[in-house]
């Protein structure tokens, strides 16, 4: 459970200084916050892990797939 909180401070933190660092513009007195919620944040994450981790199938150009192939 503690890993849990952890994870989810860490993750929080992360997405905090992206958008401090990369999202606020700067100006005199402060940056200003540009509106970036945490849970668009989670679904770039996720949309990128599961990118980046999917399975890629190719299927012959001449043959019609095989048992190989299911979606």
């Amino acid at each position: 459970m503690a890993v849990f909180v952890v994870l989810s401070l860490l993750i929080q933190n992360i997405w905090r200084y992206l958008h401090w660092v990369y999202v606020a513009t700067p100006r005199r007195g402060g940056r200003r916050l540009w509106w970036w919620p945490f849970k668009e944040f989670i679904d770039m994450v996720t949309r990128s892990a599961w990118t980046a981790l999917a399975v890629r199938r190719v299927v012959p150009a001449n043959r019609p797939p095989g048992d190989w192939f299911h979606r």
